[in-house]
């Protein structure tokens, strides 16, 4: 291998790694007290499990708080507030290496499986029907729409995004072309908190063991 081209890729590796290593130290300052070292989340204090969520879907929420597109009031969404005032503090490539890191984390499986009181198979018709598309079959997510993972997240937190939608306290922003289409759905197709419950119980169901 020709040398300059030998220096020209052992740059980039050390540029990715000293990415990953400062995006490790900002997820430990700024992200872990609230959503666990591990990326896990807290129920307590209404945060959700980010770990391995991908990259670009992390960077655009960030990227929203920072712009207030997201969490511009915080007596509807205090959480959402915190959020907005911590992604302030982070520049462009802060919010990128952080985004980079929480992708790296592994998987973190909710213990719930099902809402009380839901009917799990209406729900599984609900997605099939409204949500599949988007966010694919096995809700894996998908970039091309800009839809992330269903799996991985908690219902609870499942459960108040979708609720967020609907009251128009997230995705009415200005701009935020994503979180409209979400509130489109909500609007046109969640009837009320009963039908929340069933989508959110199927979409647990699609968690690995």
């Amino acid at each position: 291998m020709p040398r300059f081209i030998l220096l020209f890729s052992l740059c980039l590796l050390a540029t990715s790694s000293h990415a990953q290593e400062d995006g490790a130290a900002l997820f430990k300052t700024v992200c872990a007290q609230c959503h666990g070292p591990q990326g896990e989340g807290n129920e307590v204090l209404k945060t959700p499990s980010i770990a391995n969520l991908p990259h670009w879907y992390v960077e655009r929420q960030l990227t929203n708080f920072h712009e207030g597109k997201r969490g511009s009031d915080a007596q509807a969404d205090p959480q959402g507030a915190l959020m907005a005032a911590i992604a302030k503090t982070l520049n462009p490539d802060q919010i990128t290496a952080v985004a980079s890191h929480v992708q790296s984390l592994t998987l973190v499986v909710p213990q719930e499986r099902i809402l009380a009181g839901a009917d799990v198979k209406a729900g599984g018709e609900l997605f099939y029907e409204r949500c599949m598309e988007c966010h694919r079959y096995n809700a894996s997510g998908e970039q091309l729409f800009g839809s992330p993972p269903l799996v991985g997240r908690q219902g609870w937190y499942l459960l108040a995004q979708l609720k967020k939608f609907k009251s128009l306290h997230r995705g009415n922003a200005k701009g935020d072309e994503k979180g409209a289409k979400m509130v489109m759905m909500t609007t046109l197709f969640v009837e009320d908190e009963q039908v929340m419950k069933n989508v959110v119980s199927y979409i647990l169901t699609l968690n690995p063991p």
